[in-house]
């Protein structure tokens, strides 16, 4: 590892700063009706996949209105491929099944 550090350092690469773009996280909340969530969550994994985008969490929320359920999609998104998940987010947008997107960055704690 000592010398994969010092490559590094001589590339010009700062190995911190690296890891930690690396590892930017995004996150898509949406809302849509709960007998079409399944197929959507494949979808989504899918297309996302495809895309060259990580979806890292699904979580689901049902406690909302009863006909209605609410998707928090967790990104692993390197700034690189921004671009594609916004392209990713306009197409759920337009999704007839999909009621609301909202497009975030997660915010991760940093250390003092």
């Amino acid at each position: 590892m000592r010398i994969f550090d010092l490559f590094l350092r001589r590339a010009g690469v700062d190995r911190a700063t690296a890891m930690s773009r690396r590892r930017a996280s995004s996150s898509l909340i949406l809302e849509c009706p709960r007998t079409e969530l399944g197929n959507l969550r494949k979808q989504i994994c899918l297309d996302f996949q495809a895309a060259g985008l990580d979806v890292s969490q699904f979580q689901v929320d049902h406690s909302g209105q009863s006909e209605l359920a609410s998707a928090r999609i967790t990104v692993n998104c390197p700034p690189e491929l921004r671009g594609a998940l916004m392209t990713q987010a306009k197409r759920l947008s337009d999704n007839p099944d999909v009621r609301h997107v909202q497009f975030g960055q997660v915010r991760r704690p940093s250390a003092v």
